[in-house]
């Protein structure tokens, strides 16, 4: 077995050593030099209360304004969850727009909260308990606010949007929403599609408030953490979308992310110093096992190696930060997720790691007996699963094209696999436990149906013009 010792190192003396613990007794601010310092980063670096919050304010006005892409006019919507770095983000538009700041915040805010109490099977009692204490959080800080069900998101129609201050009624379609996560197996996928859905959610509401910009809480441990867990679920190619300042899938409504910079220490010492309150509201995995997902393995992988490396979060972050998209191979163009909305990422080539993907999950599949039509096999194999079922299964039997068997082979139901063609490889992986269609939202069916529609004109275009 090989070790990193026999070969860069000849003692432990010389590898990265944890940091040492600091101690801020007696310690003076680093910036202002005068004053007792309070908060501690970084380990070594020492700020009094007035500077840290200077910075903050300072660190929060720079992300929004140097993008240049928020103007005075705007109609902003706040994703607010009740957590930390949502409510600090509140108090930070509502401290911007005092009239004591100088080139104070004029764009007009308004706050959603979305409703998830179904998922986790909370009852109505709770959920409603969770929405007054949002709206007593939301309403003292003069804002705004809105709820929406989590369940809206399954329909393409206009959401129903309650003010804070009217309650929630109990949707007739959080069965739908129930039954679709609980034909889910595991919480990794069960999470990324809550994402999804959550996304999808805040842009429709967006677009019916009249919204052209949405602020997300995102701090810079979350999207640390988010990096690497993207990439381990296959969502590499849109690591730009998902963690940079802007994500700007959805051409009229852009989703960005003024809370970037902050670590969840400097949360903290904010809410503290200011006195906030957040509301606890539970999630999907709370109180489960670090191991029950990839994402909240990812999380305390990341924290628990920031607590003795404080460099940790923001070598991941600054590393993620310098992605960007470009014109590949693996891209479809003009051609997008029905699910997430980023660029289709499956096209196939003579070196993709997901060409040996589909073609080991073929053979398996298939097993030591099974036999694959020569026509199927290199569609299958060079193409999209999905599309091989398409263009050689029929509505009758078919006889096996490579063999001298008379076995005919029935045609299945219409499957999820074959919606695969529609979907980025990470949303593949949501719904690949899922064996029926009728299982899928009905948004996804009916932007799967419009999509082959546009594909068989654009194809009957084609063909007209040759």
């Amino acid at each position: 077995m090989c070790s990193i010792n026999d070969a860069e190192f000849e003692s432990d003396e010389e590898l990265m050593q944890p940091d040492e613990i600091a101690q801020i007794d007696g310690a003076i601010c680093k910036k202002c030099n005068e004053n007792k310092a309070e908060v501690l980063l970084r380990v070594k670096d020492a700020y009094c209360k007035t500077c840290f919050l200077a910075a903050a304010t300072h660190k929060f006005r720079a992300t929004v304004g140097k993008s240049k892409l928020v103007r005075p006019t705007d109609s902003i919507l706040v994703g607010h969850s009740g957590k930390a770095g949502s409510t600090v983000l509140l108090h930070l538009i509502k401290a911007g727009m005092s009239e004591a700041v100088h080139k104070r915040l004029m764009y007009k805010t308004t706050v959603l909260y979305i409703d998830e109490g179904a998922v986790i099977g909370e009852p109505i009692e709770q959920r409603c308990s969770e929405i007054s204490a949002i709206q007593e959080q939301v309403n003292s800080l003069g804002f705004v606010g809105h709820v929406v069900p989590l369940s809206e998101a399954l329909h393409n129609t206009e959401p129903k949007i309650y003010p804070l201050d009217c309650g929630l009624e109990i949707p007739s379609d959080d069965a739908e929403l129930i039954n679709l996560f609980g034909a889910i197996s595991n919480y990794t996928s069960k999470e990324e599609l809550l994402h999804k859905l959550r996304q999808k959610l805040l842009i429709s509401v967006a677009r019916s408030l009249g919204c052209c910009k949405i602020f997300t809480a995102d701090g810079a441990t979350d999207l640390a953490i988010k990096i690497l867990s993207n990439i381990a679920l296959g969502r590499g190619a849109h690591l730009p979308l998902d963690v940079g300042f802007v994500d700007s899938r959805d051409s009229n409504i852009k989703i960005l992310r003024p809370m970037r910079d902050f670590t969840r220490k400097e949360l903290s010492y904010y809410l503290n110093f200011h006195k906030l309150k957040v509301v606890q509201i539970p999630g999907l995995t709370t109180k489960k096992d670090a191991y029950v997902s990839i994402q909240n393995l990812t999380e305390k992988f990341v924290t628990e190696l920031n607590t003795e490396f404080s460099g940790t979060v923001s070598a991941v972050f600054r590393t993620g930060e310098k992605l960007t998209t470009g014109n590949t191979q693996t891209t479809n163009s003009g051609k997008s997720c029905v699910l997430c909305s980023a660029p289709l990422d499956t096209i196939f080539t003579d070196t993709s790691s997901l060409q040996a993907t589909e073609f080991s999950r073929l053979v398996s599949a298939e097993g030591p007996m099974g036999h694959i039509g020569k026509d199927a096999f290199q569609l299958k194999t060079f193409g999209n699963a999905a599309e091989a079922t398409e263009n050689t299964a029929t509505d009758g039997a078919k006889r096996c094209d490579n063999c001298s068997c008379s076995r005919s082979i029935e045609r299945p139901e219409k499957s999820v696999p074959d919606m695969d063609i529609h979907l980025c490889y990470g949303c593949r992986l949501i719904f690949r436990d899922l064996d029926k269609q009728h299982s899928m939202p009905e948004f996804l069916q009916n932007a799967v149906k419009q999509q082959r529609s546009l594909d068989h004109m654009q194809k009957e275009i084609a063909e007209f013009l040759l």
